[in-house]
């Protein structure tokens, strides 16, 4: 049963408020058991309002409190613009108030004008991704850390941020981004979310995962149902889209990879967004199932 090795979650990006309420009561009705959120930071045409644009943490917490039977998460938090300190605060906060129901990815960064926005070098967000991961994980941990000196320097004091973890494993924490990112999470035995390729594009990716010993693999992608469309083709980055079979077919491949946590970003605009959860939660999970 292809549908029991790999959870399926959706972002519920929208409009409006209430197109968000629409698309998650929807996904988590018909059995998507995750909410995603992105974490874009200045505004443009990528992120706009409830799209992506609000502040990811704020929001996860109004979607809990209006969903409480969901996971949450955040993929992914990017961490060079983040302290790592108020940041495992806020995750050991989310994941107490969910009862556990909370995955904390984080990411190097992709959008250069949010580095530039905030005066951080594009160039060091690998540097820093580093630092500030380990001093995020040092925080989660109740650990001290101290950075290497410099005017960036974190220092973690010891003694653990209230509120202490929900639960005895903690907040769960993947690395998502590219090879880089990747590499990084095999070094510190974390899971990784890919995204932004379709199961022709992940193979290789996949391959080189699970080759190195890499537990636990994400993917992130947008999927859109075309009932016209026999067979999936790129829409503006690496989506899968295509009629219900093609779907299926895409979702089927994801799973065989390894792929055991697929977060999609539905559609282009409220109309696509709404029709393709239809479609996740009535046709294609339905068969995935069987």
């Amino acid at each position: 049963m292809i549908a029991s090795m790999m959870r399926i979650g959706i972002s519920p990006f929208a409009s409006t408020r209430d197109a968000v309420v629409r698309l998650a009561e929807l996904a988590v009705e018909g059995g998507l058991d995750t909410l995603w959120l992105g974490d874009g930071y200045v505004a443009g045409d990528d992120f706009p309002g409830w799209a992506g644009g609000m502040e990811s943490f704020t929001e996860l917490a109004w979607l809990a409190g209006r969903f409480p039977s969901a996971r949450i998460g955040i993929s992914a938090a990017i961490l060079p613009l983040r302290d790592p300190r108020w940041l495992a605060k806020q995750a050991n906060t989310l994941e107490n108030i969910t009862d556990g129901r909370f995955v904390l990815a984080v990411a190097a960064g992709f959008w250069e004008r949010d580095f530039e926005h905030r005066g951080v070098p594009y160039d060091e967000r690998g540097r820093r991704f580093g630092e500030h991961l380990a001093a995020l994980m040092a925080a989660l941990r109740g650990e001290p850390y101290e950075g290497p000196p410099g005017p960036d320097r974190i220092v973690v004091p010891e003694g653990r941020l209230a509120p202490a973890p929900a639960g005895e494993t903690g907040v769960p924490v993947w690395l998502a981004g590219a090879e880089a990112t990747m590499r990084r999470a095999l070094r510190a035995g974390l899971p990784f979310q890919s995204s932004r390729a379709t199961p022709e594009e992940l193979q290789p990716i996949a391959r080189r995962w699970f080759d190195a010993g890499g537990g636990l693999l994400a993917h992130r992608v947008r999927l859109q149902v075309d009932r016209g469309t026999a067979a999936g083709h790129e829409l503006d980055w690496h989506a899968v889209t295509g009629s219900v079979d093609a779907l299926v077919d895409a979702l089927g491949r994801f799973a065989e990879l390894g792929v055991a946590d697929l977060s999609i970003v539905p559609g282009q605009d409220d109309a696509t967004s709404l029709e393709t959860v239809r479609v996740l939660v009535d046709e294609v999970v339905p068969q995935l199932a069987r």
